[in-house]
């Protein structure tokens, strides 16, 4: 694979976890947050490699943007970084989404519908983007390289940009994943 220009947004562990992927495999990383002051020891772990900007810088750097901010914080994000910073680039997003609600009897609340999807929210805010559900259905801890008994786990992706879809396959791939893709209906 070549080498990758990749704007992660966000700066919780799984973005850092993800930057660290894409740093492993030496691929360049920004990593966009809106307190840059909280990745001063990623940075320095980083080894010089990485770098640190706003939303917008890192999306502005990635020709692949991953966002990975808390779900209901999601939209604000893609709002503030604008649809033309990531015209025609591959957005991975790794959001799941959860409402801000406590879990009733130990269930997770969503803040879409039944026939809603935060890709799709994402999708139709940036319609000129390439929009990949990819790493959503993992903890941090076993994005990259991951070591099962059974050999390489598979990772659903979504899509549907076959080009983008393949790219982010291939990322998969070099981080330890098998893949099963799914393309997205009546998207645009």
């Amino acid at each position: 694979m070549k080498n990758l220009k990749v704007g992660v947004i966000g700066s919780g562990q799984v973005g850092q976890t993800l930057a660290n992927g894409f740093l492993k495999f030496g691929h360049d990383v920004m990593m966009g947050t809106r307190e840059k002051g909280k990745l001063k020891a990623w940075l320095e772990q980083s080894g010089g490699k990485g770098r640190v900007g706003s939303f917008a810088e890192a999306a502005q750097f990635g020709d692949i943007v991953v966002i990975a901010v808390k779900g209901s914080a999601v939209m604000k994000a893609v709002e503030s970084i604008g649809e033309n910073t990531v015209r025609n680039k591959i957005i991975i997003d790794v959001n799941n989404p959860i409402a801000d609600e406590a879990p009733v009897n130990g269930v997770l609340k969503f803040f879409t519908g039944p026939n809603e999807s935060l890709m799709e929210m994402i999708q139709a805010k940036w319609p000129q983007s390439k929009v990949v559900k990819a790493f959503s259905c993992i903890g941090h801890p076993y994005m990259i390289n991951p070591q099962f008994s059974g050999g390489p786990p598979t990772m659903f992706i979504c899509g549907n940009h076959d080009d983008a879809k393949q790219t982010v396959k291939d990322i998969l791939e070099q981080f330890g994943w098998e893949t099963c893709q799914w393309a997205l209906q009546n998207a645009p």
